[in-house]
């Protein structure tokens, strides 16, 4: 097997649930000086001092600006989507082409610990790099001193592999112990297969709720040389006299197309749509999905299709990025260019 180079994209804007990953600015160096650079509590455990002036951060954005011109460099600033402020910074760094191996590396605001959204960054770049990058394996450390950082590391997915002793020296001067963690894309993707592969006998599955039923028309076996995957596919229909509002379906596996395509896909017919449909039908089928025995589902819609947002969103989903559809997809080749990807845990 040949060597196949990584697909860079370079620092593109990455949109989440709160938060807005960008490139950083000139504009930038007051927030980033006030907000984290200049104190001792966010520079502590880090590679580099604290800065003492605003010209010192001014000179970090000069290089960094000056990276981005390469298409193997990603370092973002993290921003809250609804104040607009700069909070934080979080980057992959290449360890090896061949490899396919990136270092991640973030830092955030004191004031804006412990809300989540320092995971919430890492976890979107994990997907970014894995998926837009084709990157096959992320690790990142922390000081043992530090282990907060640890915690944000395992809400973003990434597992424990092990210390490493006296591993890099602080901006201050003092060698840390580390723990090193980790992530490689089969193991990203094993948590969304489930664990009872074939179908079931749906007879045993409460398909009903609020007066709809779920109604098996087909079971798609699947196509190897396509990479698709089993189905079930759903009519939604009125529980009493049948009358079909939708269809949906359900998708046992996962591929990188089903990344961007999802578990769950569903379509309400136009007589039927705004009556919540669509909410009831995927509540029930999420039913299956836990008779199967899925730890965590992927979710997708048009990043412009706001009533398909809503149900994600009432149905317990969380969005963890807005992706840049590959051009070799379906929905690329369909005219779609963003793919909202939204994650629901069992």
């Amino acid at each position: 097997m040949g060597f196949i180079n990584l697909t860079h994209t370079g620092t593109r804007e990455i949109e989440t649930s709160r938060l807005l990953l960008r490139r950083f600015n000139m504009s930038d160096a007051n927030e980033i000086f006030r907000e984290w650079a200049s104190y001792d509590n966010v520079t502590k455990y880090l590679r580099w001092e604290k800065h003492k002036s605003i010209s010192e951060t001014k000179t970090f954005l000069m290089n960094v600006i000056s990276d981005y011109e390469r298409v193997n460099y990603y370092n973002w600033g993290i921003q809250l989507k609804d104040e607009g402020i700069l909070i934080g910074a979080v980057s992959a760094n290449i360890i090896s082409e061949r490899d396919k191996n990136a270092t991640l590396g973030y830092c955030l605001g004191e004031r804006f610990w412990n809300l989540g959204y320092t995971s919430e960054a890492l976890r979107a770049v994990i997907d970014y790099m894995f998926y837009d990058v084709d990157i096959n394996r992320v690790e990142a450390c922390h000081s043992i001193k530090n282990p907060a950082s640890g915690r944000v590391m395992q809400k973003a997915g990434m597992i424990k592999e092990g210390r490493l002793r006296q591993e890099y020296m602080t901006g201050g001067g003092e060698y840390q112990d580390v723990d090193l963690y980790g992530l490689v894309k089969e193991d990203f993707e094993e948590q969304y297969r489930p664990e009872i592969k074939d179908f079931l006998d749906l007879k045993k599955i409460n398909l009903s709720a609020y007066g709809l039923s779920l109604k098996c028309v087909d079971y798609y076996e699947g196509n190897i040389k396509k990479n698709h995957v089993p189905a079930y596919e759903f009519d939604i229909t009125e529980k009493n006299s049948g009358e079909v509002f939708g269809k949906i379906s359900l998708r046992l596996g996962f591929t990188d197309g089903l990344y961007y395509g999802g578990h769950i896909g569903y379509t309400v017919n136009e007589d039927y749509r705004n009556m919540g449909v669509a909410t009831v039908a995927c509540g029930i089928i999420l039913e299956l999905v836990r008779a199967h025995g899925f730890k965590k589902i992927i979710i997708t819609n048009h990043y412009i299709n706001k009533a398909s947002r809503r149900v994600c969103e009432k149905i317990g989903a969380k969005l963890i990025r807005i992706a840049r559809l590959p051009e070799w997809h379906d929905l690329y080749i369909e005219g779609q260019r963003f793919e909202c990807i939204y994650e629901i845990v069992l």
